[in-house]
Order: structure tokens, then C-alpha cells, then sequence
């Protein structure tokens, strides 16, 4: 009988380990950039928003090489995403 309880211990231990790795993995903005970036840098962004997984409102431009964390409050964020609509 222990036998038919450890591997239903195990199995159940399998399935959560599965879960785990089967759970989103979300790179958050912790802090913005306090130097603007060109618009001819930048080629499209992302809305992060603190009301579903991270903890601050972001924009998230992309450029070539980076993602950069900016604050959406900033004229100069909201100047690029203008343009780039």
C-alpha cells in the first residue's frame, strides 16, 4: 500500500513541477530612463501596465538593439508614440 501512496506523491509532485515550467515568464520595467531618445531610434513599443502582472506603468520602446523603460507621463514618450501611430 505505501508503495501505491509514494507514487501518487510522485506524480502529483510531476504535474506541479509541469505547471511551473508551463507558467509565463514577464520581464518587467522596474525603473524609467531619464535620457530621451530620438524617434529615429526607436521602431515601435510596447504598453506595460500595473494593473496585470508588473508593479509601474511603462512604456517599453523598442529600438534595434533594446527595449527601453520610459514613463508614459513624459511629453517626449508621448511625442514618439505619437508619431509612430
Amino acid at each position: 500500500m505505501s508503495f501505491v501512496r509514494s507514487l501518487g506523491v510522485l506524480c502529483i509532485l510531476l504535474l506541479g513541477f509541469q505547471s511551473l515550467t508551463n507558467a509565463a515568464v514577464f520581464d518587467c520595467c522596474y525603473t524609467y530612463t531619464r535620457k530621451p531618445l530620438p524617434l529615429r531610434a526607436v521602431k515601435g513599443y510596447m504598453i506595460q501596465n500595473s494593473a496585470e502582472v508588473c508593479d509601474i506603468d511603462a512604456i517599453i520602446l523598442i529600438t534595434k538593439k533594446f527595449r527601453v523603460c520610459s514613463n508614459p507621463k513624459d511629453k517626449w514618450v508621448m511625442n514618439i508614440i505619437g508619431k509612430l501611430k
